[in-house]
């Protein structure tokens, strides 16, 4: 006891120490509120294909494809049945229907995501990756979209 300096003495055995449990994860982002507004669907649109890889006169032709089919409204009812930003129609919309797990009006980003499945995997959208102009690109989506092939 000697030996111990006069400060062990009076030193507790420190309890043990708990485990500190991890932070929580960050929160996720906030959901993005639906575009209300045609502009709004225009850069959501452009922002969306844009980030998937599309070249920009493709992108422009998809924004002007939807412009003219729905006039930017994710919700537009046209004519003979046709719905939506691409006014999808029969096996089309209703598949567009299957994929977004909605029997109504997909939100926009689901829209999107089908419309790009369609133009990835359908043969008849491989003139529009061949275009190298915004034009040429616009009309093989007026024909593929429409039901037609390159």
């Amino acid at each position: 006891m000697l030996s111990m300096s006069a400060c062990s003495m009076f030193e507790a055995a420190a309890p043990p120490v708990a485990a500190v449990p991890p932070p929580p994860p960050p929160a996720l982002p906030p959901p993005r509120p639906e575009p209300a507004t045609p502009n709004q669907v225009y850069t959501e649109l452009y922002r969306w294909f844009a980030s998937a890889g599309y070249q920009p006169f493709q992108v422009m032709a998809l924004a002007e494809h939807a412009q003219a089919e729905s006039g930017f409204r994710p919700c537009a009812a046209g004519p003979a049945g046709l719905r939506y930003t691409f006014q999808w129609g029969g096996t089309r919309l209703h598949r567009l229907h299957e994929f977004a797990h909605t029997p109504g009006c997909p939100p926009l980003a689901a829209q999107l995501a089908f419309a790009d499945k369609e133009l990835r995997n359908e043969p008849k959208y491989e003139c529009f990756w061949r275009a190298s102009t915004e034009g040429a690109a616009y009309a093989a989506l007026r024909r593929g979209f429409g039901g037609g092939s390159c």
